[in-house]
């Protein structure tokens, strides 16, 4: 996978600068949390229907398996007709229609399911548990409509916010959807466990469920979102339905973050489907400890959320797929390893804590980029498609787990989950390989570049104002002034199709990681003595082999109100190799005489480009001394003259 350039979304001006403040984000926000809360409000009700926790029954993996199986299915049998849905119709309109008619489902849903019963089996009682196939149609239909909300929800998000907000945007709707999981779960065993006493009917529980759709449809009606353009392709269901498949067909980045949430969704429903097994035979809970266990799996993707929050755009969406893959594999071997050989039960909260918040960065990173990849007038079929993907997955999983009658399948949990776990681990180690792979620099540097963009995002929060004027091609010199350690990291960060080789002091490259690190991106030691003749002749061989070299005129640090003293080697350099100079200034960066502290500050770094300084007066004066302080002085005002 690599990163793109957005495509879909404009960091439009109007919009709120902090995305907290933005009226209709917050409103879609709470309507997705309330919404998620009441997707997932009655499964509780409906396993203790089927009394699936009573000691006798030998297949709850099964039961909560099917379950997953029903909700799911219509996401798969609909996906592309909710997706064009999405793009034909107005997405706001969509979303509100589908929470009323869910509650008005749920409202009824009690009394449909005991009629049912009693017309199937005249003799049912009250007690007599529900048959497995009649539990799963209220999960189809909530399901349907879900199915219907989601690419709408996913294609009208990122139309309310900022383009540089879309990764906060999409941690935050996942955060607080965990939290409604959570609170989902919680709830629900209470609902239950309330009910299983005697205090209540079932019906409490699915008429709770109706009225959170309720509260989404009004949240929803608030929302004033932007006009949405419907293009003209779009009103014809069948070509236009087949033209967003062959689109995500076309587009292999497309393709890939589809893979990768398959893989995610098919993990994850796995996981799902053995906690209610895991709870019964290895730790002998009850409802509200599923509830519970589910519970540290939200929570994990919370945390998760909010560290994707706090990063924004400072870790890549696709690096953090690719790694969180691999991590979530790891903590899916501990979590198996803990209850193969009956480890303490902290370690299992500990492994589905961390299962969720890796499971949160797939999940945000995989959405973020579709919505950054993808225009908006096909993006609710690219997410149409990306919903038949995944939940094929999902179905195939939670069908193998659910439809045939394996005997006595609670007792090979911890062999699911390590195939589960292996699979998570292979497709990170895969998915690394291709972006790096397929990175100009090669793995070795483009895994170097990938770190060094992220720490300058971080603290630093380095960003480039306008263009990146280095010739993508040949020999060139990228010059700057300097006011800290950090500039060499801050420039190589802001040039996004080369990384420069600097001039460097010969005693950094004594420091053992260091070194390996210079050498890597072909650094040129220079003695501070000012008479390294070896070390101007290795620059112009570097130049002379098309490659890209990074300077500082003024030499060393220097303090921002010290009087410029531009030494005459940029010029020489510039002259006797004539490739073109490329200007740069350096502004939000506090002076500091230290190596180390400023890596560790916090800064608004920004970097801005210049046109290559015209240096053609100096034509034929390649040995002229006199030359070379002129070129100098004209290369040092032409970074100047980029300071804000």
């Amino acid at each position: 996978m690599t990163a793109n350039r957005p495509a879909a979304t404009v960091d439009d001006p109007s919009k709120p600068s902090h995305i907290l403040r933005n009226r209709n984000f917050i409103l879609l926000w709470m309507a997705y949390g309330i919404s998620a809360l009441g997707d997932h409000l009655s499964e509780l009700g409906l396993l203790k229907m089927q009394n699936a926790m009573d000691e006798a029954v030998q297949n709850t993996t099964r039961l909560q398996a099917i379950m997953s199986f029903a909700f799911m299915l219509p996401f798969f049998v609909l996906g592309p007709i909710a997706g064009w849905i999405s793009d034909r119709l107005p997405r706001k309109w969509i979303m509100f229609t589908v929470d009323l008619i869910r509650a008005a489902i749920m409202t009824e849903m009690f009394w449909l399911l005991t009629r049912m019963q009693r017309i199937m089996d005249p003799a049912a009682t009250a007690d007599t548990p529900l048959n497995m196939w009649m539990a799963i149609a209220p999960l189809i239909l909530v399901g349907i409509f879900a199915a219907v909300f989601s690419p709408a929800r996913l294609s009208l998000l990122p139309t309310l916010v900022r383009e540089n907000q879309i990764i906060r945007a999409n941690a935050l709707t996942a955060g607080l959807g965990m939290i409604a999981t959570i609170a989902s779960a919680k709830i629900s065993g209470w609902l239950v466990d309330y009910v299983a006493a005697g205090n209540a009917e079932m019906s409490l529980v699915f008429r709770v469920d109706a009225m959170t759709f309720v509260a989404s449809a009004i949240c929803i009606f608030l929302i004033r979102p932007p006009k949405q353009h419907v293009s003209s392709e779009s009103h014809n269901g069948i070509a236009a339905i087949r033209k967003g498949v062959r689109y995500v067909l076309d587009h292999r980045r497309v393709i890939e973050l589809i893979v990768v949430a398959a893989v995610f969704w098919m993990a994850a429903s796995i996981i799902k489907s053995i906690i209610p097994a895991v709870v019964k035979d290895i730790f002998h809970g009850s409802y509200s400890d599923i509830a519970t266990y589910l519970g540290l799996i939200g929570v994990g993707m919370v945390v998760g959320s909010l560290i994707l929050t706090a990063l924004g755009d400072a870790l890549k969406s696709d690096i953090a797929a690719c790694w969180c893959l691999k991590l979530s594999g790891l903590s899916g071997l501990l979590f198996t390893i803990a209850i193969w050989r009956g480890w303490p039960e902290w370690v299992v909260y500990v492994a589905l804590t961390s299962i969720g918040l890796f499971g949160s960065a797939i999940q945000v990173s995989v959405n973020a980029l579709i919505q950054r990849i993808v225009p908006n007038h096909m993006r609710g079929r690219a997410f149409g498609v990306h919903d038949l993907v995944t939940m094929a997955a999902l179905l195939l999983t939670t069908g193998l787990l659910g439809i045939p009658a394996w005997p006595n399948i609670d007792q090979h949990v911890p062999l699911i989950m390590l195939v589960v776990s292996l699979i998570l681990i292979a497709t990170g180690v895969v998915t690394t390989r291709i972006r790096l792979h397929r990175g100009p620099f090669g793995p070795v540097l483009s895994f170097w570049k990938n770190l060094n963009d992220f720490a300058c995002r971080l603290l630093p929060r380095a960003k480039r104002d306008g263009i990146c004027t280095i010739p993508r091609h040949g020999g060139a010199i990228v010059v700057a002034n300097h006011n800290s350690t950090l500039d060499p990291f801050v420039l190589t960060s802001t040039s996004p199709n080369r990384i420069p080789g600097f001039m460097i002091a010969v005693e950094f490259t004594k420091i053992p990681v260091f070194k390996w690190l210079i050498e890597a991106i072909e650094c040129i030691p220079v003695t501070r003595s000012g008479q390294d003749t070896s070390s101007v002749k290795a620059a112009l061989r570097h130049l002379q082999q098309g490659k890209l070299l990074g300077l500082f005129p003024q030499g060393g640090v220097r303090k921002p109100n010290e009087p410029v003293n531009v030494r005459d080697g940029v010029g020489m350099l510039a002259l006797r190799s004539g490739v073109p100079v490329v200007p740069a200034y350096i502004s939000g960066i506090t002076y500091s005489d230290s190596t180390i502290a400023p890596f560790f500050k916090r800064q608004k770094a920004v970097v801005r480009y210049g046109e290559p300084v015209d240096l053609s007066e100096f034509a034929g004066r390649e040995k002229d001394r006199d030359a070379y302080k002129q070129a100098s002085e004209k290369i040092m005002n032409a970074i100047m003259a980029l300071k804000p």
